[in-house]
């Protein structure tokens, strides 16, 4: 008999399935059993992942999506249903880092964006799905968030704010469902090697003083890979007693239990 997989049955919807974490969980998910939606703002991205996913046999289907508008995170679940007839796991993975800079010289706009981004886009794409979630009596709703939460990166105002409210809204969010089975979790990668990251080293020391940090871990290959940002999203989206917890893969007992993941 072949042994059942991770996320048989399972329907997960990816947002930033595009690139980096995103696309690497998008891609392990499938392998690991689920169908996965694939949510970005740049269509060819998504597209590119989903065909990869089709070929090797797995199940995907590419929404573009702007995780900042109701409107299309609302469409994002509606077309997610009428395809798949159930939601089981939210990765709310997009995200984005600029401005660089300090506060008073970078673009408001911009700074507003990035917040609308990284916290809204979360809050949105929960509130979304949490009703549906609610009445099957299941669900894993994963924020991929940063060691910047807890960290002062001068230049990195927007960012840092937004990761710190976003483990507050994890956390908050947690204790609401603590009465359902739903479990709402934070996943956290660190400096992970992305094309964020390549964003980040290319700024200038003014912008972002600590930047030869970004560029060292780079240059001694010590930055997390998105792959193992991937299982950490899939050992998450298997686990019932995670409610509330934000998981550092920087964690002894947690990469202990990535290494014996049956993938």
């Amino acid at each position: 008999m072949t042994q059942k997989k991770l996320l048989t049955d399972k329907v997960a919807i990816i947002t930033g399935a595009g690139k980096g974490i995103g696309k690497a969980t998008a891609k392990l998910f499938a392998r690991a059993g689920a169908a996965v939606v694939l949510a970005s703002r740049t269509p060819a991205d998504i597209n590119a992942v989903a065909a990869e996913i089709k070929a090797a046999g797995g199940q995907a289907l590419a929404i573009p999506t702007d995780v900042t508008s109701q409107n299309s995170i609302d469409q994002l679940v509606m077309l997610t249903l009428r395809a798949f007839r159930h939601i089981d796991i939210l990765v709310n993975n997009a995200a984005v880092i600029h401005p660089v800079g300090k506060a008073w010289e970078v673009d408001p706009v911009a700074w507003q964006h990035l917040i609308k981004t990284n916290l809204i886009g979360p809050f949105l794409c929960a509130r979304a799905v949490l009703p549906h979630m609610i009445d099957r009596g299941d669900g894993h709703i994963i924020n991929v968030t940063s060691g910047a939460a807890y960290s002062d990166i001068v230049g990195l105002s927007a960012y840092c704010a937004s990761k710190a409210a976003l483990d507050r809204f994890t956390t908050i969010l947690a204790q609401e469902v603590s009465d359902t089975d739903i479990v709402v979790c934070g996943m956290s990668p660190g400096a992970t090697d992305t094309p964020m990251q390549t964003e980040i080293r290319n700024v200038s020391k003014n912008a972002l003083p600590s930047v030869d940090y970004f560029r060292q871990r780079h240059d001694e290959g010590s930055l997390t890979t998105p792959e193992d940002a991937a299982r950490l999203n899939l050992w998450l989206a298997t686990q019932n007693d995670q409610n509330g917890v934000i998981a550092p893969i920087s964690d002894k007992t947690i990469r202990e239990k990535l290494a014996k993941l049956p993938l």
